[in-house]
């Protein structure tokens, strides 16, 4: 009886989840980056278990670990790239002109603090 509760528990894991095995094997076999497959495990990982923030939180990890604190390319170059983004969307929210100028000094302040991390971490690219 425990035998077919074993089999049963294999033959379930074998079979779920089969769309991230195959994304998994995709992005391998396209040669996409080993943190871009971690990252897109890491959204998988977030859907299926419903705890928001998880995918955010390995990346920002990521980024730093092997980013800021190992001076990997890739992990850098996700990070600007997020950073120059956030700061884009800041900036056109400020070209709105739909804020009072107490925002808009907020604004400014966020995007000048943005191009200063971008900078940072330029340097150690």
């Amino acid at each position: 009886m425990e035998e077919n509760n074993n089999q049963q528990l294999i033959d379930m894991a074998h079979g779920m989840q089969e769309d991230i095995k195959m994304k998994m094997l995709e992005m391998i076999q396209q040669a996409a980056s080993p943190y871009d497959i971690l990252y897109e495990v890491a959204n998988f990982l977030e859907d299926v278990s419903a705890e928001r923030g998880y995918a955010q939180h390995i990346i920002d990890n990521i980024h730093t670990v092997y980013g800021i604190a190992l001076k990997e390319k890739k992990p850098l170059e996700d990070e600007i790239k997020d950073i120059e983004d956030r700061a884009d969307r800041i900036r056109k929210s400020l070209e709105s002109g739909k804020f009072s100028d107490e925002e808009n000094a907020r604004m400014d302040f966020a995007i000048k603090a943005h191009q200063r991390k971008v900078e940072q971490l330029k340097a150690l690219l």
